[in-house]
């Protein structure tokens, strides 16, 4: 049998280059409807970034769910599977739009069939043994942001130098390769649990959904941790859209805004995996519950970026909330995985998922609202957005001794 060790660094290895694929090619969007597609109405330009940026976490809202009550009842390495051969496809197809009704609608698309994070952490939670869970998630959400460092750096490369077009197909290429990692070097035990039969595996399958969802609602420390990536998902994705334009506005030359772009998004990820690394031993002597304020409390500092005058003012003010923000993906894991028993793993990481995206979807929107106005409203708000978890947390542990 394989060790667990090396099904689980190929999970790593996969999932670091299915997140470095993805933000090669997601931030210049922006870029692409405004020099590619055509569109100089700024009012226009915004509304567009905000829409398909969000109609993504839509469809990923809808579908992570039914992902992951079938990866408790078949094959969590098969759900992988399905997110990187399907994104490798449909992001490929975007370098051949011509409006942005046809990116919109691969956007959609790719909401339905992706999802690389939850499949690869619920992966690693039925790989990893308890005792090493937390440093198995921990490591898997410092590749999430090695891949987001690097994503942007590359892509704002490609972008300048070889067209938006291209990185879109770059994107394509690199999941391709995440996906043939998983099919080669990941293997999982049957689904069907220690003394089952096929017929109690089937009859699982058959099983209320209704009722499963009463039965993890029933738990509130989960219905809390739902609204916590709920509103820090909504949080961390209310700027990143506006980041291309704003940089744009204040940057000195805009002939490299890609690269710029890139260089802002890629130290933001940096910091969020050393804040990643750093939280997982914080979380064992301080606990997961108040490493997730003090991470919160640490995100509100972005409002900061509000006061940025050039591009390396905003490196830096958003290099600082982007560490602390880093902290809270890998407690918000473990903590869900504690409080779930192991047949309900799937289905409790798929509607995590299904929150992270549905905050993702009001997120972009909320920026591009904000925008509106000033594109330095984004910040106030996101740092409001980010309080919310913040003092719902604070009156639980006030009411509730959490740790």
């Amino acid at each position: 049998m394989k060790s667990w060790k090396l099904n689980y660094a190929a999970v790593l290895v996969a999932e670091t280059l299915a997140i470095l694929g993805f933000s090669l090619s997601m931030p210049v969007i922006p870029l692409f409807l405004a020099d590619d597609i055509g569109i100089s109405d700024p009012n226009a330009l915004k509304i567009w970034t905000g829409a398909i940026h969000s109609c993504t976490s839509v469809a990923l809202a809808i579908f992570a769910p039914i992902w992951g009550r079938l990866a408790d009842i078949y094959s969590r390495r098969a759900m992988l599977m399905r997110a990187m051969f399907g994104g490798a496809v449909i992001v490929s197809a975007m370098a051949l739009v011509n409006s942005p009704w046809q990116l919109m609608v691969l956007r959609v698309v790719q909401g339905c069939l992706t999802g690389t994070v939850a499949a690869a952490s619920v992966l690693t939670v039925g790989i990893a043994p308890q005792a090493s869970l937390t440093m198995a998630l921990g490591l898997l959400q410092t590749g999430v942001y090695v891949g987001n460092s690097l994503g942007p750096v590359a892509g704002g490369l490609i972008t300048d130098f070889w067209g938006h077009r291209a990185a879109f197909l770059g994107t394509g290429g690199i999941l391709l390769i995440a996906a043939l990692i998983v099919l080669r070097g990941v293997h999982e035990e049957p689904r069907a649990v220690k003394g089952a039969s096929a017929g109690r595996r089937r009859a699982k399958s058959s099983e209320s959904w209704f009722a499963e969802l009463k039965a993890i609602a029933s738990n509130r420390d989960i219905v809390l941790l739902l609204s916590v990536s709920f509103l820090f998902q909504m949080a961390n994705t209310t700027a990143n859209p506006i980041l291309p334009l704003f940089l744009r506005e204040i940057a000195a030359d805009s002939r490299y805004i890609g690269s710029y772009t890139g260089l802002v998004l890629g130290l933001g990820a940096v910091a969020g995996a050393l804040g990643s690394v750093i939280s997982g031993k914080f979380c064992t002597r301080a606990g997961y519950w108040k490493t997730l304020v003090i991470c919160l409390a640490g995100g509100c500092a972005g409002i900061a970026q509000a006061f940025a005058v050039n591009l390396w003012s905003l490196a830096l003010l958003h290099f600082i909330p982007s560490f602390f923000l880093g902290g809270i993906g890998p407690a918000l894991q473990a903590l869900l995985a504690a409080n779930t028993s192991h047949d309900r793993q799937g289905s409790v990481f798929g509607l995590n998922s299904s929150a992270s995206s549905t905050g993702a979807a009001f997120g972009p929107l909320i920026g591009s609202a904000a925008a509106l106005l000033s594109y330095r409203a984004v910040f106030p708000v996101t740092a409001l957005i980010l309080s919310l978890p913040l003092i719902r947390i604070l009156r639980r542990m006030k009411a509730k001794t959490l740790d």
